[in-house]
């Protein structure tokens, strides 16, 4: 009887062991690679005046409005309007994957919305810097103000992926971060270009 429950508890040990190996080998080997954030300013061996037309272009294709009051056109500066890119459910985790939200903030987010700036920095006749920005807001369920955003400070995901999208549009090459699916994206907020 002894060395039965000596077999079974030896038997239990080694599919234990097994378990415990097969699950971390999907969590180490199924996590898709990133590559490090782009550094931003991002260096481009283009005059400012071509980084701000390609600029113009894919903010065009995506239908993204400049804000002409806070803009500063001849000191290379492109501010865009607010764009909501999530609501609904999953706004918190959105708003989470983007920002930091502010501390023990229990709320109903109901939207996020994102302005960007883009400036581009001449260095030399031939060489520019392209730098972007990020304001994160989040809008809350509130009854006293129903229409009250709340500013989270920014993680640099979505500024890394704007400046992948414009800088590789720009060079033509591909900067992008690969999915999950290890296809490429090129996109800015809810535009995919």
């Amino acid at each position: 009887m002894n060395n039965l429950k000596l077999h079974l508890f030896f038997l239990a040990l080694i599919f234990a062991a097994a378990l415990a190996n097969t699950a971390q080998a999907q969590l180490t080997f199924d996590r898709p690679k990133t590559d490090p954030p782009l550094d931003n300013p991002y260096n481009i061996s283009l005059p400012r005046e071509k980084i701000l037309e390609g600029v113009r272009e894919v903010l065009k294709t995506c239908n993204l409005q400049i804000d002409e009051t806070l803009s500063k056109p001849t000191e290379g500066k492109i501010v865009l309007k607010p764009v909501v890119f999530t609501k609904g459910v999953t706004t918190k985790s959105d708003l989470e994957y983007l920002a930091t939200l502010p501390a023990g903030d229990v709320r109903n987010w109901l939207q996020g919305r994102a302005t960007l700036e883009i400036t581009a920095l001449p260095l030399d006749q031939k060489t520019s810097q392209l730098l972007v920005s990020a304001i994160i807001q989040g809008r809350i369920a509130d009854a006293l103000s129903p229409n009250k955003w709340i500013d989270c400070t920014s993680n640099g995901r979505m500024e890394d992926e704007v400046l992948r999208g414009l800088a590789g549009k720009i060079l033509g090459i591909d900067l992008s971060q690969k999915n999950s699916s290890g296809r490429s994206t090129r996109r800015i907020l809810t535009c995919e270009y």
